[in-house]
């Protein structure tokens, strides 16, 4: 019986179907009387029946208790700047004279004293010497990019870049030379090509191994352990899913096991206390290579030099926002020449200056940058000199990276001259140019 009188009931819920939920309303939609404590149970009566009566009103404002005092204002219009007075105490009333004067309010406009505040600001804050005029890169509207905050991203970057100081770490390491960072890098890179990583895993594993090694001694059997550790930090930092440990003990050659990487790992987190948001070179470089609307071909020969920077250890306590700029401008003078030399003269042109809206250090690379050339410019003839003596050094495996024509064969741009780069320094310490030193 129980179990027909179930089934009957389940049918009449079937033949009358539950009303629909009502409409939750939007998140964060008026909020203001959260905290209110108003309810239907304690609205008066009378103002209940308004609100039902008009559903456009489903909330009630906050009650507002109003104290009427006498003022000498109480005759006057409306005060205006009565939200910047309420601070102030009030005025109480004076005894009433025959022939007294009414004192009226001053007539204050709200958008005058903005206005006025807004000038002594900007006044306050521009120093003796007028800044130099740039040109906007950030006015195009690309989500991606999100140029409503990339000037602050990169302020930021900025910022946070010198607190990663690496130094003079080869002094202290017993074990460990220049040569044999210089050929882990190599490694690096040619592990990045095969297991088709993002360059940005490539900049962050050869900076973490800089900043491991400048607070803890290695011995050189576990230099390769520290190097395939570094990438897999920065494959869990940089990729959307990162690759198993199979492919680090595979591209050692069975160097070291799982366990083994694991703890380097673990050791290589804790020594830098997990702070491994570290700003690139290459994220600098992709943001400056818009100021001179650089195009694909030019950034990748800027990215070749600055790549083989990496090798190099005199680069590793260099700021990765000077390293940016020096490459960037090295490659603008290596553009600048080649284009001299190879134009007209029936060459296939790898790179051009067509489509570069200035190939000097202006006021636009300036304010974007924060560099002026006298901050950079040391580190160009130590750049200069990686391009040329690539093709003669043991370790190719970035020459020949950008020798691809995936990579336009930017590698085969040549390098300058020592007179060249005399030239250049020349020309950069003159007065005349604005770019060169703060004033």
């Amino acid at each position: 019986m129980t179990s027909k009188i179930s089934k009957m009931t389940n049918l009449q819920n079937l033949q009358h179907p539950i009303e629909p939920a009502k409409k939750k309303r939007t998140a964060l939609e008026n909020i203001s009387n959260s905290n209110s404590g108003l309810n239907k149970e304690n609205i008066p009566d009378n103002v209940a029946t308004k609100l039902e009566g008009n559903p456009k009103k489903r909330y009630l404002p906050a009650p507002i208790i109003v104290k009427k005092e006498k003022s000498i204002l109480s005759n006057s219009k409306e005060n205006v700047s009565g939200v910047a007075s309420s601070k102030a105490k009030l005025v109480k009333s004076e005894p009433k004279s025959t022939g007294a004067l009414k004192k009226s309010a001053p007539k204050v406009e709200p958008s005058e004293v903005i206005e006025n505040k807004l000038a002594t600001a900007k006044i306050s804050q521009t120093s003796a010497a007028a800044p130099l005029p740039f040109e906007s890169i950030d006015a195009d509207a690309d989500e991606f990019n999100c140029p409503d905050y990339a000037e602050a991203i990169f302020e930021y970057y900025r910022a946070r870049d010198k607190r990663f100081k690496v130094g003079d770490y080869i002094k202290e390491q017993p074990h460990i030379n220049k040569q044999m960072r210089l050929l882990l890098v190599d490694w690096m890179v040619e592990v990045q090509q095969q297991l088709e990583f993002n360059h940005e895993i490539l900049y962050l594993s050869v900076k973490l191994l800089d900043l491991y090694l400048n607070s803890k001694l290695i011995e050189k059997e576990k230099l390769q352990l520290l190097g395939g550790a570094a990438m897999l930090c920065a494959c869990k930092f940089e990729e959307r899913m990162a690759p198993p440990l199979d492919d680090f003990i595979y591209v050692s050659d069975n160097a070291y096991d799982r366990n083994e990487l694991i703890k380097m790992e673990i050791d290589i987190l804790r020594t830098l206390q997990y702070d491994i948001g570290v700003p690139l070179s290459y994220t600098f470089l992709r943001r400056y290579a818009k100021c001179v609307k650089a195009d694909m071909k030019f950034l990748t020969l800027a990215r070749f030099i600055l790549e083989l920077s990496l090798q190099d250890y005199r680069f590793a306590a260099v700021r990765d926002s000077l390293k940016a700029c020096a490459a960037l401008y090295l490659a603008l003078k290596m553009a600048v020449r080649y284009e001299a030399t190879n134009k007209g003269s029936g060459v296939n042109m790898i790179i051009t200056t067509d489509n570069l809206s200035d190939t000097e250090w202006n006021a636009t690379l300036v304010h974007y940058s924060g560099a002026y050339l006298s901050e950079f410019i040391e580190y160009v003839p130590a750049l200069n000199e990686l391009v040329m003596n690539a093709s003669a050094s043991r370790y190719k495996t970035i020459l020949r990276k950008y020798c691809h024509p995936v990579f336009y064969e930017v590698a085969k741009v040549p390098g300058l001259t020592e007179g060249e780069l005399e030239n250049m320094k020349t020309l950069c310490m003159l007065d005349v140019n604005a770019s060169f030193r703060r004033q």
